[in-house]
């Protein structure tokens, strides 16, 4: 990116924005067709989920489907039947009015054709439970043609993390810092620079891969250069990404990943970095006191 070195010098509180690599699924063109087919079926199968419409994946698994999943190094792999697998999803999700939604990982989605009446499909998910990320993991499929239709006879979920679902729970400490993270970076995404003076405490060390270490005066500086050079540079959280451990004594550490763009040429220009910032709470008062960007 022509800005990058201007970027870096003039703000190391950007997190260096760098082009942002994408993930291309790997698709043999010839197999184009097959990989929209079972894509689409991909869709209409979470969505019947999420709309707890359980009969209409009969459409989408076949009677000989079977759904293994992945409990780790330490746990067994359970296995259930179509029979199972549907009425779990009702009396589990369902009939307690839980709102499950899964969210597909971009770029991740990759079709392996057998021959035109088998295929394997995997990917990288996500998934949530009531809008909180409880789950990440990987899928393997086996997708077989019956009677002219693509039916799933197979599904392996593994490397399953579940972590999320004990450390982003939605208790205090995790709301107040989510609270103070939305207010530092809708300063920065408003250009707004008193708001994250007071954000910042005067003893804040910021460690950059790839810029160094600077202090609290360098990124005021820095953050007024890059407001003067207003180049719409904004600040998103990459959602489900944030985690949240109490200090004790002291405050909170948050790590998390977000992505940040700016206008290159008329099109977006996006890098996606992770972070961690330390959160002090002083007679009330949430300040963030080291800053590390790194993975550039």
């Amino acid at each position: 990116m022509k800005k990058q070195s201007i970027l870096l010098a003039a703000f190391c509180l950007m997190y260096l924005v760098l082009p942002l690599a994408k993930l291309q699924a790997q698709v043999n063109p010839s197999n184009q067709a097959i990989f929209n087919e079972l894509a689409r079926k991909d869709s209409l199968l979470f969505k019947a989920v999420y709309d707890c419409e359980v009969n209409k994946i009969d459409n989408i698994l076949g009677k000989d489907f079977m759904f293994y999943h992945d409990n780790g190094l330490f746990g067994s792999t359970t296995s259930q039947t179509f029979t199972d697998f549907k009425t779990g999803l009702q009396k589990n999700f369902c009939d307690k009015g839980i709102k499950l939604k899964r969210q597909l990982v971009k770029g991740s989605l990759q079709v392996i054709v057998v021959n035109g009446e088998k295929a394997t499909q995997t990917g990288v998910q996500r998934f949530y439970m009531e809008e909180k990320l409880v789950e990440e993991s990987k899928f393997s499929r086996v997708w077989q043609k019956q009677k002219g239709d693509w039916k799933m006879t197979q599904e392996l979920d593994y490397l399953v993390n579940t972590k999320f679902a004990s450390r982003s729970s939605g208790d205090a400490l995790y709301n107040e810092i989510a609270h103070m993270d939305s207010v530092l970076f809708n300063a920065f995404n408003t250009q707004d620079g008193e708001t994250i003076k007071k954000v910042f405490d005067e003893s804040l060390e910021f460690y950059h891969d790839k810029g160094g270490l600077t202090n609290y005066t360098q990124n005021i500086a820095a953050t007024k250069n890059l407001f003067a050079a207003n180049n719409g540079l904004t600040r998103r959280l990459v959602e489900g990404s944030m985690e949240v451990y109490p200090v004790k004594d002291y405050g909170a550490i948050q790590v998390g990943t977000h992505t940040f763009c700016h206008k290159e040429n008329g099109r977006d220009d996006c890098g996606t970095f992770k972070f961690l910032h330390i959160w002090q709470k002083k007679n009330g008062v949430w300040k963030v006191t080291r800053v590390a960007s790194y993975d550039h």
